[in-house]
């Protein structure tokens, strides 16, 4: 935004530097020509000196009233004339340069002094004319005569000289003004040519950048609508199966498919914080083998459909429970596992994965293997362009960084003769002393909780059985604040988007009635700006749903036991 002025302050300076220039060059030139002018006018009178002094010797012979009438007038002109050419003013003379003040002044001639004798013999003969007189100034001007002749030539002569000083300076400031246009050319306008290049270059990758986000946000979209609808199609089905055959074993199904879900989820957020580089890890207790399982398997499918062979490897280590960000890690394995099939044609896919402890650290080490024709950075940018909706494409790029957030590494190297070897390393947490089970015990806790939909609230509510003594379910935030003043609670669970008072006022006012209670907010809403306003307004913690039981207790525990 500071192009602009900058830019309308160095072209204003460059016209001021212009207008100043010719102003001074027509201030100049307008002297210059007033001078030429004098000149001309001093050449005149003195050229007319001669003409004068002719004219005087003339009629001074001539006895009439007519002839003398032409003397003084003659005379007059000529004592005018010459009062004109000697001048001075502040001791300089205005129109006699050294050799005509030398003339005029000094020994031999000085014709200023011969001047002033004939004027005076004419003006005595004008008073009282005589032959004697007449003869006189005959004489007199004969000797004046060339005297003013010579004046004449070195008044042409200075105007000469003053015209070339006119020349010289008219192309001085010719000369000027094209150093001014050469300094303006090179320091203002190049530059400014330059930076504006530059910033049309800027805006057109700007806009290049915007229009490449809002196809990729569009392809992203779409493949994300893709991937949703199957492990939704896998609910409806299993489900109905269930309904029908109240067979047990579907809803394990139906679990893996809603966990599928909530991996997807997760990914469309990430759309936007990965973009940003704005990741919040989070920190569950996960056992690893579930985790990595659900991932792979929903890609064996993939494989089997291009002829390919899918074999999953995974550590007894991976049974242990882990303190984790279980949907990022499931994220990350999906990823690897869906290029690793999308970039294989033939033979198949090794994946293997464990927990490696070592005394500095402990870390979960996935690795996958294909048989296709190597890693290609360009193919895979190329394949995200297609309208093939296999994967959500969040892209590599996005894979490193969210690694880097979760503190890990990422490699591919060359398999020989052909392939490529995907290395995942991410630390984890061991619970070596395996608490889980006690904090499933029940513990003497009064929840109150804030939830609108009832289906949620129910669920919910059966999550918290385990563990919760007493369970209290407000629809909205009004009915909240009045059953919170009349009965006694350790937690509150609190809804973010409902009717009548939504979860942030409702925060708000139970943190001013109880400074000290636990406000977990339980949401959908994954806004950021939404969650650091209700930190702001007194929350606690908050986990996003769909919640899971481990997670929630997990959750409560430890808010608990801080309290």
């Amino acid at each position: 935004m500071s192009l602009i002025p900058n830019m309308k302050f160095r072209y204003i300076g460059a016209l001021l530097a212009m207008a100043l220039l010719l102003s001074m060059a027509m201030v100049v030139m307008q002297y210059l020509l007033h001078q030429q002018s004098q000149d001309a006018r001093v050449i005149n009178l003195a050229g007319m000196q001669r003409m004068l002094s002719q004219r005087i010797a003339l009629f001074s012979s001539i006895d009439s009233p007519q002839g003398l009438e032409t003397l003084r007038l003659a005379i007059d002109d000529f004592e005018g004339n010459h009062h004109f050419l000697t001048e001075k003013e502040g001791g300089q003379y205005h129109h006699l340069n050294e050799s005509l003040e030398s003339l005029y002044y000094e020994n031999p001639i000085q014709l200023h002094q011969q001047s002033l004798t004939f004027i005076t013999l004419a003006k005595r003969h004008l008073k009282q004319p005589n032959t004697q007189l007449s003869e006189g100034i005959l004489t007199l001007s004969q000797t004046l005569l060339p005297n003013l002749n010579q004046a004449v030539s070195l008044f042409e002569h200075q105007a000469k000289l003053n015209t070339e000083r006119v020349r010289k300076i008219e192309l001085l400031i010719w000369l000027l003004g094209l150093t001014v246009l050469f300094i303006e050319a090179k320091f203002v306008f190049r530059p400014m040519t330059k930076e504006i290049t530059e910033a049309f270059r800027q805006l057109e990758a700007s806009k290049k950048l915007a229009d490449d986000a809002l196809q990729s946000k569009s392809r992203f979209l779409a493949r994300v609508s893709h991937e949703l609808r199957t492990p939704l199609q896998a609910l409806h089905g299993y489900l109905d199966e269930f309904i029908k055959s109240a067979d047990a074993k579907q809803l394990e199904h139906v679990k893996s498919a809603a966990n599928q879900l909530d991996i997807l989820l997760y990914s469309v957020e990430d759309f936007n914080s990965l973009s940003q580089q704005d990741i919040v890890i989070e920190r569950h207790q996960i056992q690893l083998h579930d985790v990595i399982k659900t991932a792979c398997i929903s890609f064996q499918l993939s494989a089997h459909n291009k002829s390919l062979t899918f074999n999953l490897a995974l550590g007894n280590a991976l049974n242990m429970a882990c303190f984790g960000d279980a949907k990022r890690i499931a994220w990350l394995v999906g990823e690897l596992v869906n290029n690793a099939i999308k970039f294989t044609e033939r033979g198949g896919i090794q994946v293997f994965a464990d927990i490696v402890m070592t005394q500095e650290a402990s870390y979960l080490e996935f690795i996958v293997e294909d048989t296709g024709e190597g890693f290609d950075y360009k193919r895979l940018q190329e394949s995200m362009r297609t309208e093939h909706f296999q994967g959500s494409q969040l892209g590599l790029q996005r894979c490193q960084l969210l690694v880097s957030a979760l503190g890990g590494q990422l490699k591919f190297t060359a398999r020989k003769p052909f392939g490529t070897r995907a290395e995942l390393q991410i630390p984890v947490e061991v619970d070596i002393e395996n608490v889980r089970s006690s904090k499933r015990e029940k513990l003497s806790t009064n929840v109150l909780l804030v939830e609108d939909n009832l289906i949620n609230a129910r669920v919910i509510e059966k999550m918290l059985q385990p563990i919760a003594k007493q369970v209290t379910h407000a629809e909205h935030g009004e009915q909240a604040l009045e059953i919170y003043q009349v009965g006694k609670f350790d937690v509150v669970l609190m809804d973010l988007n409902m009717p009548i008072m939504n979860g942030f006022e409702a925060t708000r006012k139970i943190r001013a009635i109880d400074p000290i209670i636990p406000i977990l907010v339980v949401t959908a809403n994954t806004n950021s700006a939404d969650l650091d306003k209700v930190y702001e307004l007194g929350a606690t913690a908050h986990l996003y749903k769909p919640l899971q039981t481990e997670v929630l207790t997990d959750k409560l525990t430890a808010m608990l036991d801080k309290r």
